[in-house]
Order: structure tokens, then sequence, then C-alpha cells
């Protein structure tokens, strides 16, 4: 029997509705640094990230022989690096900051695409910095969930994600939500897919509180 979509944390009924507004925001490149960490991954076994197109697949290369790691290799890497990710993945410059002030005037729920078996560790990682906003870890489409989201806030809704077709899917499935690309490493970005229609990109998180305060000020008085 093929197994469906999995995911760890509250269910969106559960999770706590305290303002109107919500801010709901990816997690690796977005409030942890993902690509950084990676790529001192990749140097511990031999390899580094040649960043020439949107993708890692084919991108990283052995330094001494030049052969492209393989999906499967990717995979293992990646798992280390979430296994290990306490001790790996530093927060963002500047996202602490933004959402102690952002939590001011929205509920802020974290929504990452990373494997939910490693839930409890992103979950410590994440309070140990303070940020104890909920989470949900899901291997569903960010666009169903948002969806979902959006049936309680009826309010402003923000949706921040590294990843155009994150923000493309939601989009999709809920029109009425804003758009934010934020990218904390710079090392992709001459690659990046289009943005939807309407979204708008974050140099950094400075830049970004700005961007959202001003939309929930704009949405709240419509």
């Amino acid at each position: 029997m093929k197994r469906g979509p999995v995911s760890a944390g509250p269910s969106v009924a559960d999770i706590p509705k305290r303002r109107d507004a919500l801010l709901v925001l990816d997690v690796d490149e977005v409030i942890l640094e993902f690509i950084e960490p990676f790529s001192r991954l990749l140097g511990e076994y031999g390899a580094k990230l040649h960043p020439e197109s949107f993708r890692l697949t084919g991108n990283v290369r052995s330094i001494s022989t030049g052969t492209a790691l393989s999906g499967s290799e990717l995979d293992r890497i990646t798992e280390q690096l979430y296994q290990e990710q306490e001790h790996r993945q530093p927060l963002v410059s500047g996202v602490a900051e933004a959402l102690s002030r952002l939590g001011e005037v929205a509920d802020i729920l974290f929504l990452t695409a990373m494997t939910p078996a490693y839930y409890g560790k992103r979950r410590a990682l994440l309070d140990g910095h303070g940020l104890d906003h909920p989470m949900i870890a899901t291997e569903r489409s960010k666009g169903a969930v948002v969806a979902q989201l959006a049936e309680r806030w009826l309010g402003p809704i923000v949706f921040v994600d590294d990843l155009p077709p994150n923000l493309a899917a939601v989009r999709q499935r809920v029109d009425r939500v804003r758009l934010m690309h934020l990218m904390a490493n710079e090392v992709f970005r001459d690659h990046l897919p289009p943005l939807p229609s309407g979204a708008v990109s974050a140099a950094n998180w400075h830049e970004g509180q700005n961007i959202v305060l001003d939309w929930l000020r704009i949405d709240a008085s419509s």
C-alpha cells in the first residue's frame, strides 16, 4: 500500500489563534541557514557545491575527481545535516529580532518541508533560540497547508519561503495570501525561477520585516 504524506507537529485545528493576522514561515534559508552549513558538510566528504543552476543534483561534485554526487548520496548528506542540525545550522541574521517585532502584530507559524522524523531536533533548536512558535514539518504541499490555515485566519496572511515553486503553490491555492521570497544565502539567486505574480523579494530580514509590517497595515485597514 502506498504511504501518504507524513507530517509532524500540531494539526491546523490545534494551533493557538491569538490574532487575526498570520505569518507563515519556511525554516531552511528563512529562519535557519542551510546552504552554508550544507556546503561545509560537503567539504567533509571531499565535495563542493557549484551553483550553476537552481538545483543540487549535478551541481555537487567531488573535489578530487569532478564526478557529480548522486541523488542518493546527497540525500544521505542532507539527512546527516538534519540529524546534526542543532550544532550545524545557525539562525539567519536578523531573524530573531524581526520575529520579536512581528510577533506583536501577527501569529507566527513555522512550516518546513524537512523530513518530519527530525521534528524533535528542529523543535529543540528553535526553542533554544527562543523561537517557540508552533511548527509543522510536512511532506504535503505547502499550498494545501496554507489553504487550511486560511480557513481559520480570516485576516491578513503572509507566506515567506526561499523556493519560488512553494510560493507558486500557495498562490495557486489561496490567492489572497501575500508572498515574500527570502533566501539568506545568495549563491543561487542568479538562477532562481521566476517568482509568482505579486510576490516580493527581500534581501534580508531587516528589509523583510518592513515589507511584512507594511502589508499587515494595508490589509488590516482595507
